[in-house]
């Protein structure tokens, strides 16, 4: 039992576990495309509502997870009520163990990689089943179920066990999808794609949304694009002009245009920082006269420090709220302790009034920020702390580190101009973990004031969905440049 390790307890779940092949041989450019374009499309259709929910149930669920829906890509009352966190979360846990040497494997073996890939894929499917469990029996669908009233006893069970075996089952296609990227068949990392793809359309739909809603407890009709429903009244009434503008704003059960601009001024800070490098001089050791440059990034860990905070807060949230719901009938005060919510009659939001989770809940507006400034440092420094401390510890675990690119550089032939080989990883080391830490510190701190204006996590959305997509768009001119531009789709983009 001394030899015993986690990865031959994946071992017994192989052959029941769904998996995809690894490409047989190399997929050109064009297959690329469509796989890329028809897994987004897949997981577009992923957000059809819950069948066995009433038709509204969208708008009239008790949300107590509003702020991290759009980071995570959870649509509330669809088939992606868990989104992408249990596939995110099972990926962090993994790579962690791995990095830091809890768990021993080597990366090197096909073998032993497929045991880490399922392994991952595993552990997902095991937070989508807890995930999913904690939704139905907590209360959270409590009269949203089709033909039930809010004031009805009866437990319909059969409708909650359907809902569970949706959410489940489209969490675990989901990971099959994301699982065709990472092998190769699409571009990117199949997470890195969707969480692109989310942010693009929210941003979009958010804007000029034409679908019409009937608001909750009113006879009154909104558009769902904040921009739309701003022209729209003004047409109607050109004499609300200001109350329009005003309403437009600051409206709370659907996206206003203060998340509109949080977005676009975020997008344009995320570029501009994307843009900041140190640029090392080299050359190669064996062919005289061959120089280039080494490009170290500020965003040197792109936007996974800020995914693995919000990812931290997240598991935190939900499983607070679970086991609140089920403490408060036999520990009502250890369930205090863990955090107590209260509906907004504006939002049909449950907000946290007190506890843990109080405090590790971002403010739903300027004004209550400023209210509350022991919430609003708790908070800040949570999302500032977690995203340092990963990014330092990413840059040395993930194959990134100084004496990694160190090693690169020696078995390819290259030098650093100007310097000894043996100074390389110094030079390496005085300026990859400042780089890593400073490039996630800074993205942290545009999420965190994002949050702090009443972004509901839309700011943190677009930072991560535009670095993906920043990712995506490099491995596709890399790839298209390695075939010579031969590209009947590319050729007709």
């Amino acid at each position: 039992m001394s030899g015993f390790r986690l990865l031959d307890l994946v071992k017994l779940f192989l052959p029941v576990l769904p998996e995809i092949e690894l490409p047989l041989e190399k997929v050109s450019l064009d297959e690329k495309i469509i796989y890329t374009v028809i897994g987004g499309l897949v997981f577009l259709f992923s957000q059809l509502p819950l069948y066995g929910l009433a038709g509204d149930a969208n708008l009239r669920i008790k949300d107590p997870f509003f702020f991290q829906r759009s980071i995570f890509a959870m649509e509330k009352g669809t088939l992606l009520e868990l989104g992408l966190l249990p596939i995110i979360t099972s990926a962090f846990l993994w790579q962690l163990a791995a990095g830091t040497r809890r768990l021993k494997v080597n990366l090197a073996l096909r073998s032993e990689r497929e045991l880490f890939q399922a392994g991952q894929k595993l552990t997902g499917l095991v937070l989508s089943i807890i995930y999913a469990l904690g939704f139905v029996s907590s209360g959270y669908y409590s009269g949203v179920i089709r033909d039930q009233s809010e004031f009805d006893n009866v437990i319909p069970y059969g409708s909650l066990f359907m809902i569970f075996v949706q959410i489940v089952s489209t969490s675990f296609i989901i990971s099959l999808l994301a699982e065709i990227f990472d092998k190769g068949y699409g571009f990117g990392s199949g997470l890195l794609c969707f969480l692109a793809l989310q942010a693009a359309t929210n941003f979009v739909k958010d804007f000029i949304g034409l679908e019409v809603i009937q608001l909750p407890n009113s006879n009154k009709l909104d558009s769902f694009g904040s921009f739309v429903s701003l022209v729209r009244s003004v047409k109607f009434d050109l004499s609300k002009l200001h109350s329009s503008v005003w309403n437009s704003f600051t409206r709370a059960q659907l996206p206003n245009l203060t998340q509109f601009y949080i977005s676009l001024i975020t997008i344009l800070i995320v570029i501009g920082l994307q843009n900041f490098r140190i640029e090392i001089p080299i050359r190669s050791t064996k062919v005289r006269g061959m120089n280039n440059i080494f490009p170290i990034r500020l965003l040197y860990t792109g936007a996974l420090p800020i995914v693995f905070a919000y990812t931290v807060i997240a598991n935190i949230q939900l499983l607070g709220f679970f086991s609140s719901s089920i403490l408060k009938n036999y520990y009502p005060q250890v369930s205090k302790l863990v955090g107590q919510w209260e509906v907004n009659a504006n939002t049909f939001n449950l907000v946290a009034t007190s506890g843990v989770l109080y405090y590790l809940s971002p403010p739903t507006s300027l004004f209550g920020a400023l209210l509350s400034p022991i919430k609003t440092i708790i908070y800040s420094s949570f999302v500032l702390i977690l995203s340092a401390w990963f990014a330092n510890k990413w840059s040395m675990i993930s194959g990134s580190s100084p004496s990694d690119i160190s090693k690169q550089f020696k078995e390819q032939a290259i030098s650093i101009t100007g310097k000894r080989d043996v100074s390389i990883v110094k030079e390496f080391s005085r300026i990859i973990p400042v780089a890593a830490v400073s490039g996630a510190f800074s993205l942290a701190v545009l999420a965190v004031a994002g949050d702090l204006l009443g972004g509901l996590g839309k700011g943190v959305s677009t930072i991560v969905g535009l670095i993906s997509a920043f990712t995506i768009l490099e491995e596709f001119m890399i790839e298209f440049q390695q075939s010579g531009g031969s590209s009947q789709f590319a050729n007709a983009f």
